[in-house]
């Protein structure tokens, strides 16, 4: 009976100890919590199942968004890093959730189909995507993923 007692709760300290570690490791990754970091993870082409991940694409670029309503952008390529920021608001309707965002000054890293100093991103049905406007005029398509703020 002791025997089995020991063993029951050596069990239940091992699963207390095992669930709490799982939450030392959860990051609460919510839109409604600042600053986020949303990093590139997938780009697709204008030709069709063209799709690079990871490492292959062409460069590696993330967004953070700050509760002030302030964001920078930076792109990481094999010869240059390259920043640029600005104010965005984020809108909430029917249709989802999207950032819209003002570029203090003009950037090559601005992606749109305007040509001014905005750009467009909003979050997938399942709010775990944030997706760039750009390709509804045949830029790339770019898929970002929250990352946790280092």
């Amino acid at each position: 009976m002791k025997s089995q007692f020991l063993l029951l709760l050596s069990i239940l300290l091992l699963s207390s100890c095992s669930s709490n570690s799982d939450e030392l490791e959860t990051q609460d990754l919510s839109i409604e919590k600042f600053p986020q970091k949303w990093s590139l993870y997938k780009m697709t082409g204008s030709i069709q199942y063209s799709e690079t991940i990871g490492e292959d694409m062409e460069y590696q670029e993330f967004y953070i968004f700050n509760s002030d309503n302030s964001f920078l952008k930076t792109r990481t390529t094999e010869d240059d890093i390259i920043t640029a920021e600005g104010s965005y608001i984020l809108q909430t309707n029917d249709d989802g959730v999207a950032f819209l965002l003002e570029y203090s000054e003009e950037s090559s890293l601005i992606g749109n189909c305007s040509g001014n100093k905005e750009e467009y991103l909003y979050l997938d049905a399942a709010k775990t995507t944030l997706l760039s406007s750009w390709w509804s005029c045949d830029g790339p398509g770019l898929f970002y993923k929250q990352v946790p703020v280092e």
